[in-house]
């Protein structure tokens, strides 16, 4: 068994290399010329990457989403398996940030429009 210490290095770790990915993705879209676009885009591959959700269903420890739904859903079987357990925080923590992001861009936009007196 793991201790806590082996898993905030773990997500230290983790971490690291998404945030490089990040790097690799802006590369890839920084051609856009949407600029809500590619924010949407960043916020849901950092949904994706970055959603927590427990490890196994009776341990308390955190992992990525993305990699216990692929776990689940592609090597085990049977009826209470699948990709929902992971999949479904992802989606709703993608739509949440969306929607957030819509809603407080427009006010941030005005603010830094508005003339200074």
């Amino acid at each position: 068994m793991y201790s806590t210490e082996s898993y905030i290095w773990g997500w230290i770790a983790y971490s690291t290399g998404v945030l490089c990915l990040l790097s690799l993705f802006w590369l890839l879209i920084r051609k856009i010329a949407s600029r809500w676009l590619k924010h949407v885009l960043i916020i849901i591959f950092l949904a994706v990457f970055f959603t927590p959700v427990t490890a196994y269903p009776d341990n308390p420890y955190l992992a990525p989403a993305f990699f216990v739904s692929l776990y689940e859903g592609i090597l085990l079987s049977g009826k209470d398996a699948g990709f929902q357990r992971g999949l479904a925080p992802i989606l709703a923590f993608s739509f949440i940030s969306v929607v957030l992001y819509s809603l407080i861009s427009p006010i941030l936009r005005r603010r830094k429009r508005a003339p200074s007196s």
